[in-house]
């Protein structure tokens, strides 16, 4: 996935609290929760292309060409979410 795409995919997502998780490939799922006092504040690709994720407590940097997949399962859905 590009750095843009990913960025994207995660820009409607910052101030929302629930989980998002991210496929990457060799390594498995990840996944960052994101609450209440520890939300999602930023998204941006960085000049070396890695896209760096901001929140309220830290920030990490991942390489978005290792990413295969990104999903998103809200605080406020009470459902099993979706099983990728």
């Amino acid at each position: 996935m590009t750095g843009e795409t990913v960025c994207d995919l995660l820009k409607p997502l910052i101030g929302k609290t629930g989980t998002i998780f991210l496929v990457v490939g060799k390594v498995g799922q990840i996944g960052f929760a994101t609450t209440e006092n520890n939300k999602l504040t930023g998204v941006e690709v960085r000049s070396d292309g890695f896209v760096l994720l901001e929140r309220s407590t830290g920030w990490t940097v991942i390489d978005p060409g290792e990413v295969v997949v990104v999903g998103w399962n809200s605080d406020a859905d009470q459902t099993t979410g979706q099983f990728l």
